[in-house]
């Protein structure tokens, strides 16, 4: 396996580990730990073996694992973590747009969740009815970058990862002070670090 197999397969990975949880998930978590030691060892990513080892105790515990999932990202509201990017950018950088929460942070459709719409759109793309509000949640944009892994240019590949990618960061900041279940804390905390050097390789490349 070449390296742009294993960077297509880690996205693709990383977006099916932040979908709600099945049996068969749950036993794959041993495989998908071995996968990931292999895959950052072969891209030279310099991310902990002890960051992500943990992950195939739940293997045998799928409930434990949705109870996890619905804690981290479902309820309660105020203590829930929402991995969709318009949260972490400012709504519209329209100037001539009059609404008040223009300028601020926090809000769902904003102007990174409507680009994404054009880029599905531009690929003929469909978005999953459950995230029809949030065209930018992080499981389709890392989906998103495995389709353009495989389709398109470097250059376009890499335009992509820096104008949507680079907001993760934040996202793990708050896994971490939201103190969400450890499975979960574990997975954006992994997804960050491959991300930055992702986005540190890109930035080489240009």
């Amino acid at each position: 396996m070449n390296k742009q197999e294993y960077r297509i397969g880690l996205y693709v990975l990383f977006a099916e580990m932040l979908k709600e949880p099945t049996e068969e998930f749950a036993q794959e978590l041993p495989d998908m730990v071995q996968y990931c030691h292999e895959a950052f060892a072969a891209l030279g990513y310099n991310i902990p073996l002890a960051a992500y080892q943990g992950w195939g105790r739940w293997a045998d515990d799928v409930q434990a694992l949705k109870d996890a999932y619905l804690r981290a990202f479902v309820f309660p509201p105020d203590r829930r973590l929402v991995p969709v990017e318009s949260i972490y950018r400012q709504w519209t950088f329209d100037e001539t747009a009059e609404v008040p929460i223009a300028k601020e942070k926090g809000y769902l459709m904003s102007d990174a969740a409507l680009h994404m719409l054009e880029l599905y759109k531009q690929y003929g793309l469909e978005i999953p009815r459950e995230f029809r509000s949030m065209p930018d949640h992080l499981c389709l944009e890392l989906e998103f970058a495995a389709f353009l892994l495989e389709k398109e240019s470097p250059t376009r590949q890499a335009v992509y990862i820096r104008e949507h990618l680079d907001w993760v960061g934040d996202l793990c900041q708050d896994a971490f002070s939201l103190e969400i279940p450890q499975f979960y804390r574990e997975v954006v905390y992994v997804i960050s670090l491959f991300l930055e050097h992702e986005l540190q390789a890109v930035a080489e490349a240009s």
